[in-house]
């Protein structure tokens, strides 16, 4: 880092900052940290660090448990690579996985990893029956250890410690990629059996990863601290400390005093990155794809959004480009249908709805609607970023000016989650970052059954259509399936008008002065792997 009398470029340019909200320069020198920290900031904190109660808190269970394999960056591609299982067969009839684990693991109480874990695990998910069962349903016997019917997998079969296999219900070309979600973590069973608070209390919560949590003072920080157990190459970040600032401002102030080392550049609004960040802070910022869509979501029960004329206007009604242009100053690249770029499936051809005001008011009007008779409710969760409030506010003019009357109204975020879940919202704004890369996790996720899509994409009412898309993960021919993704995909939004697709952004961290380089997680969401973290 360049250095100025003694004194950093960034010092400066918290100084200078800091002078122009009338902070005194004398107010804000920051102690030096330890060796081998890391300090980061969210804007809300996490609900639980059990996988099998969430879809969306992952930083805590991507660092300190392990999958039997893992999605990451290998020379600027996204690819499944070994973790837990360093080899596994797949039977010719591509139903049955034969898997070898790694040898040596143990947890970081220095209980052993066996294959008995991974079946335990795969069944907790199930047995919980939340949102994340959907992997485990896939094994024979997954529906019935879910309905209570059953205790064990019939399809999984604990050869040894180290040699198990699985067999499926019917092939699935996305099998491994799947096993590379943070939702297919593995939990120790003797553990589970010993203690009470697994998920809500750090020391009954053990894991096999480079880091344990030692640490949660809700709605304040939580910490996590290398784990000396850990089977793999050690970290260059031996703690980390995550703190919850919910004012984003706040955060930006001690980024450039120094007191966080990586900016998640994201809870800021994007005029503040473009006129300061990337002009002070230009060499120190790092950015990916967030290989993801934000889409809204339009509810299929509700009196006027049921109407597919409703839906459509709604889509020429929406100006994508100019969202991109005007909020993201150009950081995130239009999405026309479902699977976003960066996956393997996604079409580039699919043709969107052209922005077009007057042919929406004429659609309506056609369809016999009174100019303003049309008003739904858009629902947005309070912890969304500045910028997606943004994206609330200008679709909400944008519907006005062809006379629809979308209003807003702001939730905290537990109440949102339980509205949205119960499938009566109107409309939101959503984002999805993939889990792995397969079409399946989104396709699926949103339109895979009746319950997928009262809870995600409102009710979307199609049956014939969730049965493709559940028939899709079983063709094994990529090609096949490619086509056949394809052409759901024209179906539920090209002709049904289900969502309105919007854009797929850039997700920027800036690195502070301590920060080395950071590789950011394959799919661009916040949560991230510490030991991709390297200090100086």
């Amino acid at each position: 880092m360049m250095k100025m009398n003694g004194k950093s470029c960034f010092a400066i340019a918290a100084s200078l900052s800091l002078l122009a909200l009338g902070v005194p320069v004398s107010s804000v020198s920051a102690e030096e940290p330890e060796e081998g920290l890391l300090r980061t900031a969210i804007l809300y904190d996490m609900t639980t660090m059990d996988v099998t109660k969430t879809t969306d808190d992952y930083n805590v269970p991507m660092n300190i448990f392990d999958r039997l394999f893992e999605t990451r960056m290998v020379d600027d591609r996204a690819e499944v690579v070994n973790s837990l299982c360093t080899d596994y067969q797949v039977s010719e009839d591509g139903l049955t996985y034969d898997f070898t684990l790694r040898d040596g693991v143990v947890f970081s109480n220095g209980s052993a990893l066996t294959a008995s874990d991974v079946q335990y695990s795969f069944e907790r998910l199930l047995k919980a029956a939340g949102a994340n069962t959907d992997i485990p349903l896939e094994i024979e016997g997954g529906e019935a250890v879910m309905k209570g019917e059953a205790d064990t997998l019939e399809g999984f079969t604990v050869m040894d410690d180290t040699h198990f296999t699985v067999t499926l219900m019917a092939p699935n070309a996305g099998f491994i990629a799947e096993l590379s979600a943070p939702a297919m973590s593995v939990v120790d069973a003797e553990t589970m059996a010993e203690v009470k608070n697994f998920g809500s209390e750090p020391a009954d919560t053990i894991g096999t990863g480079p880091y344990m949590i030692t640490e949660w003072v809700v709605n304040d920080h939580y910490t996590l601290e290398y784990n000396p157990e850990y089977w793999g190459e050690e970290p260059s970040v031996k703690k980390v400390v995550v703190s919850v600032i919910k004012d984003a401002a706040n955060q930006d102030l001690l980024f450039q005093n120094g007191e966080l080392d990586i900016m998640d550049l994201q809870s800021l609004d994007n005029s503040i990155v473009e006129s300061f960040y990337k002009t002070v802070y230009a060499d120190n910022i790092v950015s990916t794809p967030k290989v993801g869509m934000t889409f809204m979501v339009l509810n299929e029960n509700n009196e006027y959004l049921k109407d597919n004329s409703v839906r459509k206007a709604i889509r020429m009604a929406v100006d994508t480009e100019a969202i991109i242009s005007g909020i993201y100053s150009g950081n995130a690249v239009r999405e026309n249908g479902i699977i976003p770029t960066g996956i393997w499936g996604h079409n580039e051809s699919l043709e969107g709805v052209s922005y077009d005001p007057e042919g929406a008011r004429q659609l309506l009007q056609d369809a016999g609607y009174a100019e303003g008779q049309i008003g739904f409710e858009m629902s947005m969760d309070s912890a969304a970023d500045s910028n997606i409030q943004l994206v609330y506010q200008v679709i909400s003019e944008m519907l006005k000016t062809v006379g629809i009357k979308a209003e807003i109204k702001t939730y905290e975020h537990s109440a949102w989650l339980d509205y949205r879940l119960s499938g009566e919202m109107d409309s939101f704004i959503g984002r999805w970052g993939m889990d792995y890369n397969d079409p399946a996790n989104i396709m699926f996720t949103f339109f895979g059954n009746p319950e997928k899509t009262s809870e995600r994409s409102l009710n979307y009412p199609d049956t014939e259509v969730m049965a493709r898309v559940a028939a899709a993960s079983s063709i094994v021919d990529n090609t096949e399936r490619e086509a056949e993704y394809q052409a759901l995909e024209q179906r539920i939004i090209g002709e049904d008008n289900a969502w309105v697709p919007l854009f797929e952004d850039l997700h920027l961290y800036c690195l502070g002065s301590r920060v080395e380089s950071f590789t950011p997680h394959w799919a661009g969401f916040s949560d991230f792997y510490a030991i991709d973290v390297v200090l100086r």
